[in-house]
């Protein structure tokens, strides 16, 4: 109910609460939280300032008062601003462009906090999709292409590891949720397609057990057979032409139940369709079609 009175999710709304103290509701017998007037006046303000690009780190420490007067402020100076600034297209199109500048700069500090904000401006799923999706992209692509240095690319991924962590670890799935076992198979290091999924099935309420990159068959699955999970997602990235791919995909499947569903995903996928097809893998093309897939095998059979 908070969460539909305030526009927070749930995910944000336990994370502010836990990394900034926002506000301390009381706790009912059952140990449910309990939220006065006070705390929804007081979290809808800080939604509102967020959502322009305020810093929570810094307004979770003003007074009440001290909100309602920013926000006042806000509304006076966007009355003559045209309709379309409040557009969500717009919207994910400023995030994206200051990551990139960001990430241009080398400046991982201004990097994180960009993406932290723009979690909690948009929301989890149009962040992952409108956000942070697009710009890893452009940071693999243009590292192919030469016009971004490795460097750029290593400094990108170490803090979109501690923000899409972050996210990831906000969901607080329950030991009884479904598990997905996410990872990248060998060779295959860059991980940044994999760290979206798993961002994005933590928010889906799946119970996550993130692997990292480069990980060896036999390895995923004593994992995914560990941890009872109910299937495997893999990112494939970059190279799109190794050889030894295929072999690796077919042992993970005989170290598997023949039923557990294997999803695949990431640029290079295409590239390994015949390799995928043979393992019954399914290939997921974006992160909407993830959702998809995850809410259809979230129900036990």
């Amino acid at each position: 109910m908070v969460a539909q009175r305030t526009g927070l999710s749930t995910h944000v709304l336990r994370a502010w609460e836990r990394r900034y103290s926002v506000v301390t509701p009381s706790r009912s017998e059952g140990g449910q939280r309990l939220y006065s007037d006070a705390d929804i006046e007081r979290l809808t303000l800080l939604r509102t300032l967020t959502s322009q690009g305020g810093a929570i780190s810094q307004l979770a420490q003003l007074p009440q008062v001290e909100l309602a007067r920013r926000v006042e402020e806000d509304r006076a100076a966007r009355a003559a601003q045209s309709p379309d600034d409040g557009d969500l297209d717009l919207a994910t199109a400023r995030w994206r462009a200051a990551a990139l500048r960001a990430a241009e700069s080398l400046d991982g500090v201004e990097l994180g906090r960009q993406l932290e904000r723009g979690v909690v401006a948009l929301g989890v799923t149009s962040f992952l999709e409108g956000v942070a999706g697009p710009v890893l992209i452009e940071i693999g692509s243009r590292w192919r292409t030469g016009e971004m240095s490795i460097a750029h690319e290593h400094l990108a991924t170490v803090v979109f590891r501690q923000v899409l962590g972050w996210v990831r670890e906000t969901a607080e799935a329950g030991s009884r949720a479904p598990a997905l076992v996410v990872a990248t198979p060998p060779f295959q290091v860059h991980e940044g397609g994999a760290m979206l999924v798993a961002a994005a099935a933590a928010t889906e309420g799946w119970r996550v057990i993130y692997l990292g990159a480069n990980l060896p068959a036999a390895e995923i699955a004593a994992a995914t057979l560990r941890t009872d999970a109910r299937a495997v997602a893999l990112s494939l990235i970059h190279p799109a032409d190794d050889a030894g791919l295929g072999a690796e995909l077919v042992a993970l499947r005989r170290g598997l139940p023949a039923d557990l569903p294997l999803l695949f995903g990431g640029a290079a996928a295409e590239a390994y369709r015949s390799d995928i097809e043979a393992v019954d893998g399914e290939i997921i093309p974006g992160l909407a079609e993830l959702r998809s897939a995850l809410g259809a095998l979230a129900v036990p059979k």
